[in-house]
């Protein structure tokens, strides 16, 4: 069996003090030169000299940086400056470029690269943070029109999906293509996120208040019933693995992911369009292919939070009782150690039927499953530091009474911000 070390936690490291808490909320809000960090209930405004931005100058998006924990990157009418939170109130604020239209939501798109939606051209941009060049995605006449007013990155396909007038578009980078995902939803798409335990797109549309749900299928559905968040103008996604949305007058609400009511985190001062927890971008999202245990199709999820010294519980279903089986982990779902691509059809090599290796198996965690019938194989593991930053890869091998004596379940990506 191979060390455990970069996975589990072996020791309590001392660490600087934060200023920026797991859980903080930073919010924008129609401003030229403050945000806000709702904390615990408490809202602290962040006073800056100045966004540096042009025209109206008002910030429209946040983007928590997970490289630097007490950053946000804030963008708006004519601007993208990094603000560093140095305490209550106290904010170092520097430009990094006015070379941009109406930034209207961030995402990371790789170490020290941004992807926007900018609403001036309604084009889809890059932005490099660290030298300030920006970087046109697409250009010209766009299937959104003129209405490009959302977007976020979609952190599984690598795919970067837009919000319009009642529109949602997937932007596939490589190579460049636009296809539709939803239309009619009735008003403005104000904010893209997605599920981080499916995968699916969740979206906020402004004008009629819904907050709502796109399927792989394109079934779009309401997450909490229409009217109930009022005004719903910013969207992200808490460690929780719950959703964070803000609108109306300066409401912030959780919204249960696995559904039930809105509840109120806090208030800013006035109307919001941005907001970012510090601490997010966690998932754990299935992909590929399953095969059966003793009482059908096996299906692997997990829980988190998907944080460094958070418990992740990976389960799968329909197992015979008691069986034994392992977690397979690895850093790969693409090539397996011995040079092989990935998936693997394992039927010629262990008479399975229809059973895949979907992950490199580099490290292996054994446990029992229950004894209801059928069962549940449940294998926790503690998150250590040598994960934060990391995507890595998992899936179940159940010992049970089906072809081949055993099971392999759907496979799992994990990632830890």
């Amino acid at each position: 069996m191979k060390p455990l070390a970069p996975f589990v936690v072996l020791a309590l490291l001392g660490v600087a003090p934060a200023q920026v808490l797991t859980g903080d909320i930073a919010i924008t809000g129609f401003s030229s030169s403050t945000f806000g960090v709702l904390s615990s209930g408490s809202l602290t405004p962040q006073p800056t000299s100045g966004f540096q931005g042009s025209g109206l100058g008002w910030s429209q998006t946040v983007l928590w940086d997970r490289a630097n924990p007490n950053d946000f990157l804030v963008g708006g009418f004519g601007f993208v400056g990094r603000a560093t939170v140095l305490g209550s109130g106290s904010v170092a604020y520097s430009l990094i470029t006015n070379n941009v239209g109406i930034v209207s939501q961030m995402s990371w798109l790789g170490s020290g690269l941004v992807i926007f939606v900018d609403s001036g051209p309604s084009q889809v941009r890059i932005l490099d943070v660290f030298g300030g060049a920006v970087l046109d995605v697409t250009t010209g006449t766009q299937p959104w029109g003129a209405d490009a007013s959302s977007g976020a990155l979609d952190p599984v396909s690598g795919d970067y999906f837009v919000g319009g007038a009642g529109t949602i578009h997937r932007v596939s980078l490589q190579p460049l293509t636009v296809t539709p995902v939803a239309s009619g939803l009735g008003g403005i798409v104000s904010g893209i996120a997605f599920d981080p335990a499916t995968g699916e797109v969740v979206a906020t549309v402004l004008t009629i208040n819904r907050f709502v749900r796109v399927a792989a299928d394109g079934t779009v559905s309401d997450i909490v019933p229409q009217g109930t968040l009022p005004g719903p103008n910013a969207l992200d996604v808490a460690p929780s693995g719950d959703f964070v949305v803000g609108g109306g007058t300066g409401q912030v609400h959780r919204v249960p992911r696995t559904g039930g009511a809105p509840v109120l985190l806090g208030n800013y001062s006035g109307p919001l369009n941005g907001l970012a927890v510090a601490g997010g971008g966690g998932l754990g999202v299935p992909f590929g292919p399953t095969c059966s245990g003793v009482a059908g199709p096996v299906a692997l999820t997990a829980t988190g939070p998907f944080l460094v010294g958070s418990t992740m519980v990976t389960t799968s279903t329909n197992h015979a009782p008691n069986s034994f089986g392992v977690l397979l982990l690895g850093l790969s779902r693409s090539q397996h150690g011995s040079g092989a691509a990935l998936p693997i059809l394992l039927d010629p090599l262990f008479g399975t039927s229809g059973c895949w290796l979907n992950v490199s198996d580099d490290i292996l965690i054994g446990g029992i499953g229950g004894g209801a019938d059928p069962s549940q194989l449940v294998i926790s593991l503690t998150l250590g530091p040598a994960v934060a930053g990391l995507e890595f890869y998992g899936q179940h091998v159940t010992f049970e009474a089906v072809a081949g004596g055993l099971s392999w379940s759907n496979g799992l990506l994990v990632r830890v911000p």
